[in-house]
C-alpha cells in the first residue's frame, strides 16, 4: 500500500506539469488577492508542520510579543514576516488552487526583471512589439526605483506579508514570465519533496525517473520531481 502511495503522488505530480500550463490563463482570478492566498497559505503549513521547503529555507521563527513568524531573507537585510492567523483546513483547500497559480519565487511580485532584460535587448523573442518592450522597460525602471527607495529585495518567500505592502505589477512584464513559467507554485508545492518515504529513484537508460536528491533541510535530504532527467 506504501508503494502504491509512492508511485501515486509521483504520478500525481506528472499530471500537475501538464494542468499548469492549462489553468495559465486563471491566473487572473489569484492577482488581485495574492497576498491574502500568501498569508493563508504559509500560516496553515507553519501552523500544522506541512514541509514548504522554500519557504522552510527562510527559517521562520514565531515571536509572540507581535504575533507574526519573522523571516530570514536570502537576498537582502531587510527581514520578512508573516502575520499569524489561525487558517482552517476548509479555507486552505478553498484557497489552495488559487495560490498555485502564482510564482511566489520570482523577484518582483508579478514579474522577473532579469528575463524582462532577455526580452529588451533582443537576446530572447527579438520579434517582440516595440510597444510591449517599452512596456517592459517601464516596469524594470520601476522596479529599480521601487528597490532602491524602499530597499525591498526579495521574492514573495523572503517578504511574507511585506510584499503585499509593496505590490509590483505591469501586463506584460506578468503576461510574459507567467507564460514562461505558468502556475510555478505547482512546482514549490508538489515537486519538491521533503519527506524521505515518498522518494524513490530508476534509471531507465540513464536517464532519472523519481526523486533526486537537490539538497537538505534541517539535517534531513530534500528531493526534487524528475521524469527523464538525463545523467
Amino acid at each position: 500500500m506504501k508503494n502504491i502511495s509512492k508511485y501515486g503522488y509521483w504520478l500525481f505530480v506528472l499530471s500537475t506539469v501538464v494542468i499548469r500550463r492549462v489553468v495559465f490563463p486563471l491566473i487572473v482570478l489569484a492577482l488581485p488577492i495574492r497576498g491574502y492566498l500568501r498569508n493563508s497559505v504559509y500560516n496553515y503549513h507553519l501552523e500544522n508542520n506541512i514541509p514548504l521547503k522554500r519557504l522552510l529555507e527562510r527559517k521562520p521563527v514565531f515571536d509572540s510579543d507581535v504575533n507574526v513568524y519573522r523571516l530570514h531573507n536570502l537576498h537582502s537585510p531587510l527581514k520578512g514576516i508573516i502575520h499569524r492567523r489561525r487558517v482552517s483546513v476548509l479555507e486552505y483547500y478553498a484557497i489552495l488552487p488559487l495560490w498555485l497559480l502564482l510564482d511566489d519565487d520570482c523577484n518582483a511580485d508579478t514579474f522577473d526583471p532579469g528575463f524582462n532584460e532577455t526580452i529588451i535587448n533582443g537576446s530572447r523573442m527579438s520579434w517582440m512589439p516595440n510597444f510591449v518592450v517599452s512596456s517592459l522597460i517601464k516596469d524594470n525602471k520601476a522596479y529599480d526605483k521601487y528597490r532602491l527607495v524602499n530597499g525591498i529585495i526579495g521574492n514573495s518567500f523572503d517578504l511574507g506579508d511585506t510584499r503585499a505592502q509593496y505590490p509590483l505589477y505591469g501586463f506584460w512584464s506578468m503576461f510574459w514570465w507567467t507564460l514562461r513559467n505558468p502556475a510555478y507554485n505547482f512546482n514549490y508545492k508538489f515537486n519538491q519533496l521533503c519527506d524521505e518515504e515518498k522518494a524513490f529513484k530508476i534509471i531507465v537508460f540513464n536517464r532519472v525517473f523519481g526523486w533526486d536528491v537537490d539538497g537538505m533541510l534541517n539535517g534531513k535530504p530534500t528531493f526534487s520531481w524528475e521524469c527523464g532527467k538525463k545523467l
